[in-house]
């Protein structure tokens, strides 16, 4: 009786903490582009360089990005954005402190997320720079943009 007893309460418990969770929404139309290789940044400060992009149509949109600088060498400031083709506008940045030196990271991910209303279509291209002139950073294989 007792072991009844206990199962009946535990399963109390469970229906009641059950109850309060909300229901998960699921993701209607979800738009997506990831990088299969590296690419090096340009060797020239603030000097683009295009990973991906994808096309989102009309409407309000989540914007959700990264990209994982990699740096052996000197450190250096790095800041990726999704930048809107058709009128230039930057949407959203971060940035990271990458290098070999004291006070930064060899690699260092960089992710941001932002709302978006387009009131047209819109390519939207993940984009990054670096701060200072010279060589050797580039960005690891799966760099990633997506709307949903």
């Amino acid at each position: 009786m007792k072991l009844l007893a206990l199962s009946s309460s535990l399963f109390a418990i469970v229906g009641s903490v059950v109850g309060l969770t909300l229901p998960a929404t699921a993701i209607g139309t979800a738009f997506f582009s990831k990088t299969t290789q590296a690419f090096n940044l340009p060797n020239i400060a603030n000097q683009e360089l295009r990973l991906t992009q994808i096309l989102v149509p009309a409407g309000q949109w989540i914007i959700n990005y990264s990209a994982t600088p990699v740096n052996p060498g000197t450190n250096d400031a790095v800041r990726c954005y999704v930048r809107a083709r058709e009128t230039g506008e930057i949407l959203s940045t971060h940035a990271t402190f990458a290098g070999g030196g004291q006070g930064a990271s060899y690699a260092s991910t960089i992710s941001g997320v932002t709302l978006v209303n387009l009131s047209e279509p819109t390519t939207m291209v993940l984009t990054c720079t670096r701060d200072r002139n010279g060589t050797g950073i580039y960005i690891d294989p799966g760099a990633e943009i997506a709307a949903y």
